[in-house]
């Protein structure tokens, strides 16, 4: 019986985290939180990888296989944090808000790239969850109502000003 409410239960979250994390990288929608992106990716490859050994090895006990499978992915994912080579996306600078839209700015973006030095680049951003935000290129130069020019210093990468 608990074994069929933990499939019941386990299921759902791995259609959810592999749908966000697929919808991440296949559109202009990314995971600002770091947490979130690592559990989805935790998730969705364990997820996987437990079907693909359930099919190659059905007479193993899935509680050992799941276990392994989890921390085989979990190292896995921590070894990506610390050995990648591109930070996430800051926000420097609120340079619009939407009139309309509470959810809308136009941002200063920054990437710290560690001693390659950043990345810069000014976008659109729509927010849908804490997490979840929808990322399109913009040209300031063409900027109209209902934008507001706030320029807000947000300094998320906390850049020591000159």
């Amino acid at each position: 019986m608990i074994k069929k409410i933990s499939y019941i239960m386990a299921i759902p979250i791995w259609i959810a985290a592999s749908f966000i994390l697929i919808l991440s990288l296949l559109t202009q929608i990314e995971i600002t939180n770091t947490l979130i992106r690592n559990l989805c990716l935790i998730v969705s490859f364990s997820g996987v990888l437990f079907v693909i050994f359930s099919l190659v090895f059905p007479k193993k006990p899935k509680a050992t296989m799941a276990a392994i499978i989890i921390s085989f992915v979990c190292i896995s994912v921590y070894l990506k944090e610390e050995f990648k080579w591109n930070g996430d996306w800051k926000t420097q600078t609120i340079i619009y808000e939407n009139g309309h839209f509470n959810n809308k700015t136009i941002e200063f973006q920054m990437q710290d790239k560690g001693a390659l030095g950043n990345n810069r680049r000014i976008v659109e951003v729509t927010k849908f969850t804490f997490f979840l935000k929808l990322i399109e290129p913009v040209d300031t130069t063409k900027i109209d109502l209902p934008w507001i020019l706030v320029n807000k210093h947000v300094n998320e990468l906390r850049l020591q000003p000159i």
